[in-house]
C-alpha cells in the first residue's frame, strides 16, 4: 500500500490480492481498464494478474513546473510563424492551463493529436485542426508553411514521423506555463490552414444532410447533443473510431477518448465501466465497429460490477435510421443501456480522403 500511494496509483485491475483494494475483472481484461482509468483520471493504475505484484500503467504526471531553455525562448522570439503540435503529453501532465497561456500570449495557432482532443474548444481561434489521422494532416494543416514548430506532449503513435516539415523545438508540458512568462507577442491573426477549412465544410454539410442511411458526422453531432458538454464518447480504433477523433465537436477535456494502439479493441467500452464506476452521473456511450468477444466479456464484467454500458455499433449491415429516428434512439441508449447497430453512409469518406489523404491511422 505504502508503495502503491508513493506511486500515486489511484486504483488496481485485475484478480484480487489480499491487503488492496482490487476492482475484480479477469487479468487480461486488466490492460484496458487501467489504460481507460489513467485517460480519464488522469491518473496512474495498477494491474494484478493473481501473482501478488501490482505493475503500473503509465507515469505519474511530469513536474509542475519546469524552466524553459534558453534556446527555445530564443526560437520563438526569431521566429514569425510558429505553429504548436501537441499530443497528449499536455493532457497527462496537466498542463493544458500552461498550453493556453502559451498561446494567449503568443497568438499561437495549435494543431493536436487526436489523444489530445478537447484542449480547446473546436471553436476556439487557437483550435486549427485535429491531426494524425490522415496522411496529409501534417502538411495541409499547416506545418509545412511554418518556420518553427513548437512541440509538447506528443506520442508518436499519433504524429507518425512525418510531421517534421519545419524546425522544431520540443517543450516539455511542465515547461509550456513557464514559457509563457518568458515569451510573447502582440495579438496577431492567426492563419487558418486549409486543412480546416475542408474538414469544416465537408463536417458541416453532413450535418445538414437528410439522407438515410446518415452521414458519419451527422452521427457524431447527434453525439455532442445528446450527451452534452460533460458527456463522455469512446470508441475502439477503426471507422468508428476515425469519425469520433475527427468530426466529434469537443467543448471541454476528455468529451472524446479513441486511443493510439491499434490492438485495443474494447477500449471504448472499458471507459464506459471506468466512468461508470466513478463518476456514475455522467452521460456515456461506447462506439465500435463490431461486438467481439472481448467486448461480450467486458459486458459481463460491466453487469457485476452493476455499470450500464451503452454502445453503438457502426455497421454496413445496421439500421438506415433518418436523424429524427437515430436522435431519440440514441437518448435512449444513452439513458438505459444495452446496444444497438447504424449504418453511416461510406461516401463521405470519399470527401475527407480527397482533402486530407488516406487514413493512416492505427496503421
Amino acid at each position: 500500500m505504502r508503495s502503491l500511494r508513493s506511486w500515486r496509483v489511484d486504483a488496481v485491475y485485475g484478480e484480487p490480492l489480499d491487503g488492496i483494494a482490487v476492482v475484480e475483472v479477469p487479468a487480461d481484461l486488466a490492460p484496458l481498464l487501467a489504460e481507460a482509468h489513467r485517460r480519464l483520471r488522469g491518473r496512474p493504475a495498477g494491474i494484478h494478474a493473481g501473482d501478488g505484484a501490482v505493475v503500473e500503467v503509465g507515469d505519474a504526471p511530469g513536474p509542475g513546473w519546469v524552466d524553459p531553455p534558453d534556446e527555445v525562448v530564443a526560437a520563438l522570439e526569431s521566429a514569425s510563424h510558429p505553429v504548436v503540435l501537441a499530443g497528449p503529453g499536455v493532457v497527462l501532465d496537466g498542463a493544458v492551463p500552461g498550453l493556453h497561456a502559451l498561446v494567449s500570449s503568443g497568438s499561437l495557432g495549435v494543431l493536436n493529436t487526436w489523444g489530445a482532443k478537447g484542449i480547446f474548444d473546436w471553436r476556439s481561434r487557437h483550435h486549427l485542426a485535429t491531426v494524425g489521422l490522415q496522411q496529409l494532416d501534417f502538411a495541409r494543416g499547416g506545418l509545412a508553411d511554418a518556420d518553427l514548430i513548437v512541440a509538447t506532449g506528443v506520442d508518436e503513435r499519433e504524429a507518425r514521423a512525418d510531421w517534421r516539415l519545419a524546425p522544431v523545438v520540443e517543450v516539455a508540458p511542465g515547461s509550456l506555463g513557464p514559457l509563457a512568462e518568458r515569451w510573447g507577442r502582440a495579438r496577431t491573426d492567426i492563419v487558418v490552414p486549409p486543412l480546416r477549412a475542408d474538414l469544416a465544410r465537408i463536417t458541416q454539410a453532413g450535418w445538414a444532410a437528410a439522407t438515410r442511411p446518415l452521414p458519419p458526422t451527422r452521427v457524431t453531432r447527434h453525439y455532442g447533443e445528446v450527451l452534452g458538454g460533460g458527456g463522455l464518447v469512446a470508441a475502439d480504433p477503426g471507422v468508428a473510431g476515425y469519425w469520433v477523433a475527427r468530426t466529434f465537436a469537443t467543448t471541454g477535456l476528455g468529451g472524446a477518448q479513441v486511443p493510439a494502439d491499434p490492438a485495443a479493441a474494447g477500449f471504448a467500452v472499458a471507459c464506459v465501466i471506468v466512468a461508470g464506476l466513478y463518476d456514475p452521473g455522467r452521460a456515456v456511450l461506447a462506439v465500435v465497429d463490431d461486438l467481439g468477444e472481448v467486448h461480450e466479456r467486458l459486458l459481463e464484467v460491466a453487469g457485476r460490477l452493476g455499470v450500464p454500458v451503452p454502445v453503438e455499433v457502426w455497421s454496413a449491415d445496421g439500421e438506415a435510421l433518418d436523424a429524427d429516428a437515430h436522435r431519440r434512439r440514441l437518448e435512449h441508449l444513452v439513458a438505459t443501456g444495452g446496444w444497438s447497430s447504424v449504418a453511416t453512409d461510406a461516401r463521405q469518406l470519399d470527401e475527407m480522403v480527397a482533402v486530407a489523404g488516406p487514413i493512416v491511422a492505427w496503421t
